[in-house]
């Protein structure tokens, strides 16, 4: 009895370092560990957002979002422009955001996002924090990107997600161009999708690019912890 108290008390000190370790460390693999060694013990799966503050309210704990972040995003007004991962991730969106008007299509190309916006500031209808979801299903420029920026206008906060497109040779160009648009424009704020989710292939449907259920809530995760920092 003594020894089998000792190997329960050696196994907890050892859980205790792993998952404290893992989760400070930004790797996705070693994240993982650590969720299926915590779920093990506590029986609830945690995200990558367990090192933070999360909030133990539903919304808290299906987006891995502390109070304060919740509270910023519910005072955000955002317009969403995107193709078929902004169509699948919308209903869970709008469960973070005060409102979130959305135009999101399959298949839509980055090319097409200047008509849209031309029609969106006719209408009135654009807000002040725009998430763009461009560059999963062709190549862009940077001319082009530099123009939907310019269009919007630097008086809007523009959220761009990056593109996690698997086997597809313009996922690292388009990348790098939002990064470097990031970095050009103060009022770009690149949300680093790809980094999040590229070791997480079950959070993806059977072509690894559309999120399931379960990524569909981390992306918006990811997208909320972005926003509720840069939001206005």
């Amino acid at each position: 009895m003594r020894h089998q108290k000792l190997v329960y008390w050696l196994l907890g000190i050892f859980a205790v370092v792993f998952i404290g370790g893992a989760l400070l460390i930004p790797t996705p693999t070693l994240k993982k560990q650590a969720t299926t060694i915590t779920e093990m013990f506590t029986g609830h799966a945690q995200t990558k957002g367990a090192t933070r503050n999360v909030a133990n309210t539903d919304l808290g704990q299906k987006y891995q979002l502390s109070k304060t972040e919740i509270k910023a995003l519910s005072k955000l007004k955002v317009t969403g422009v995107g193709d078929s991962i902004m169509v699948r991730t919308t209903t869970d969106l709008k469960q973070v955001f005060g409102s979130f008007n959305v135009n999101a299509k399959v298949g839509r190309q980055v090319s097409a996002a200047p008509a849209i916006i031309s029609q969106l500031k006719a209408d009135n209808a654009i807000q002040k924090n725009v998430l763009i979801n461009l560059g999963t299903n062709g190549p862009t420029d940077a001319a082009t990107i530099d123009g939907i920026i310019d269009q919007i206008g630097s008086n809007h906060e523009i959220f761009w997600v990056n593109t996690r497109v698997p086997d597809k040779d313009w996922q690292d160009s388009n990348n790098k161009l939002i990064a470097a648009a990031a970095k050009k424009y103060s009022n770009v704020h690149l949300v680093d999708w790809l980094y999040v989710s590229q070791d997480n292939n079950d959070w993806f449907v059977s072509d690894n690019l559309h999120p399931n259920s379960l990524g569909e809530r981390e992306y918006t995760s990811t997208v909320g912890q972005v926003m509720a920092k840069y939001g206005e």
